[in-house]
């Protein structure tokens, strides 16, 4: 007779060990001056994925991206949400870092979805190539657009806790998207929130309502908070901090940052125009004991996790004096 073998023991979900640890992830939402969002149906997600099987134009379109990042040090995003129509044509929205967030640009085409590197071509590499030619503008709607990674062949917790909050979100008639993994899968469900350019982490669906409709302040969901997309990580501790103290009309201000590396931690300064007003904040970050928790729900390694230790803010009007 064979001998009966054990199955392996389940790898507990990435999501689950974070939010046991007690993991704050601020600072963890990438640095962001453009993203562009394509609208790909579920089935075109694992071929933009899939470098291996990449054509030439493809791999030549993330080759410039690539360039163009070394040369100006400007991170981008890249968004695959799901249309309710997967077979429908292409359409791309672009979004550019500017006052209080991200301002929107939308374009349809007639292009097929399989042809999204052209989309990333147009909006990312040459952007005046847009009008005219394959592509349209169309108008792009008021309001907020939430996109939550629902990508459970990416890792389990996404599929699990994404699903959920999408499926919530929907039902109290937000603009929610079903969207492809963007990293950070031990914030499940996460979310990238655009214009605000907020990225959250830990969401439940009755969570991700109040945030969508605003009904609760800012300081009681910092812990959610993965940071503002437009800002380097460091300055997104700070910036956590300001949201705190003045509820959700912050994120109308026109901030900047500057990052410097001294010898007990990392001075950042604010710089903000809000409501008519200049002024500056600034805060030494300092970073405080690493966890260690798994980097996926397929694996069992553990690595270390920063964690930033709460900032000593000063606020001050005027501009700030110079390095």
């Amino acid at each position: 007779m064979s001998e009966l073998k054990t199955p392996p023991a389940r790898l507990p979900l990435c999501a689950d060990a974070s939010r046991a640890a007690g993991e704050d992830p601020i600072g963890t939402a990438p640095h962001w001056q453009e993203v562009t969002v394509l609208e790909l149906g579920v089935p075109v997600w694992a071929s933009l994925r899939n470098a291996e099987a990449w054509t030439s134009e493809q791999r030549g379109v993330f080759e410039a991206l690539r360039g163009k990042v070394e040369a100006s040090g400007a991170g981008f995003g890249l968004l695959m949400a799901a249309p309710e129509r997967s077979g429908g044509p292409l359409r791309v929205r672009h979004h550019v870092r500017g006052a209080g967030g991200f301002t929107r640009r939308d374009y349809e085409s007639d292009l097929p979805q399989t042809e999204w590197a052209r989309g990333l071509t147009a909006t990312l590499l040459h952007p005046e190539g847009l009008v005219g030619g394959e592509w349209a503008e169309v108008p792009a709607p008021s309001g907020s657009d939430h996109h939550v990674c629902t990508h459970g062949t990416v890792d389990a917790a996404c599929g699990k806790y994404g699903m959920p909050v999408y499926h919530g979100l929907r039902r109290e008639g937000h603009r929610v998207w079903r969207t492809g993994h963007f990293g950070g899968h031990r914030f499940a469900a996460t979310a990238v929130e655009l214009p605000s350019g907020l990225l959250w982490a830990h969401l439940t669906p009755e969570l991700a309502g109040r945030i969508a409709r605003r009904e609760v302040h800012p300081a009681e969901v910092g812990k959610h908070l993965r940071g503002f997309a437009g800002l380097p990580a460091p300055a997104q501790v700070l910036d956590r901090e300001l949201l705190a103290r003045h509820g959700w009309d912050w994120l109308n201000a026109e901030r900047t940052a500057r990052v410097q590396t001294e010898e007990e931690g990392i001075r950042v300064t604010l710089s903000y125009t809000w409501n008519g007003e200049r002024g500056h904040a600034s805060a030494l970050v300092r970073e405080a004991e690493p966890l260690h928790l798994p980097g996926s729900s397929h694996r069992a390694d553990l690595g270390p996790v920063r964690q930033y230790a709460a900032p000593d803010v000063q606020i001050a009007y005027g501009e700030p004096s110079p390095a």
